[in-house]
């Protein structure tokens, strides 16, 4: 079994649905009392918050990549997981510097995870939802389509609507705060954004097009059944390639 290292606690909330869900899943494979061999880092959040809002995003790329560091070297981990998606903004630029020393990439990206399971249902274009950072900047949307050729949603005009979203995640579910209002607003934004007058809406109708849970704790308040459309959830995705470096 491979030793996997998870820095979690962004929030801790989903830290301790991967931990669960890890180790619950290793088990239905190998059997037993087999468990995952896991080293979970816990950050405090607040540190990382108050550093994203002032935008010191080079500072969080060196406090990341100092624990990716720690987690290969002193922890002997072969592959390393962020449990957020956002925080994936900087993470190029640790597996860079990750292979530039290992000569491969231990760092498991989200996105892949994602694109994976688009492949597997042959969708071509998604709704991301997730933090603002994550809707409105390019560093998922851009990993989406240039490694995998998927195409997002258009979101340029629902600023507004992404502030209350990126509300509900900071306010709400990472303080465990799971709000059926909140839970009609997303929902209603979805199948709002997927009706707009978008030159690819038809494909809707064909199945190639999917809504990405692209935050960590968004499973917490939705699921496939709320929605016409297939729904990837980021952080399952991400557990489930995991499980398979796990036991490989």
């Amino acid at each position: 079994m491979k030793r996997v290292g998870i820095i979690g606690g962004m929030s801790w909330e989903s830290t301790l649905h991967y931990y669960e869900q890890l180790n619950r899943r290793v088990n239905e494979e190998a059997g037993g009392l087999t468990s995952a061999d896991i080293v979970l880092r816990s950050v405090n959040f607040d540190e990382f918050y108050q550093l994203m809002k002032e935008g010191k995003w080079d500072v969080i790329e060196q406090k990341l990549y100092d624990e990716v560091r720690h987690l290969l070297v002193y922890e002997k981990c072969a592959y390393v997981a962020i449990a957020t998606n956002t925080m994936h903004k900087v993470v190029p630029e640790i597996s860079r510097q990750c292979f530039f020393r290992l000569r491969y990439d231990p760092i498991v990206h989200i996105g892949a995870c994602i694109a994976h399971e688009c492949r597997k249902i042959d969708v071509k274009k998604v709704l991301l939802l997730g933090t603002e950072f994550t809707m409105t900047e390019n560093f998922m949307k851009k990993y989406l389509y240039d490694e995998h050729g998927i195409k997002s949603f258009s979101l340029r005009d629902k600023r507004d609507k992404i502030k209350e979203i990126n509300r509900i995640i900071f306010d709400e579910l990472c303080r465990g705060v799971v709000s059926p209002d909140s839970k009609q607003f997303l929902i209603d934004f979805v199948n709002q954004t997927i009706r707009s007058d978008d030159p690819d809406t038809a494909s809707v109708t064909h199945g190639s097009v999917a809504v990405v849970l692209g935050c960590t704790e968004l499973g917490m308040i939705l699921k496939q059944e709320d929605f016409g459309i297939p729904v990837i959830d980021s952080t399952e995705a991400h557990i489930g390639q995991l499980v398979k470096l796990s036991l490989s």
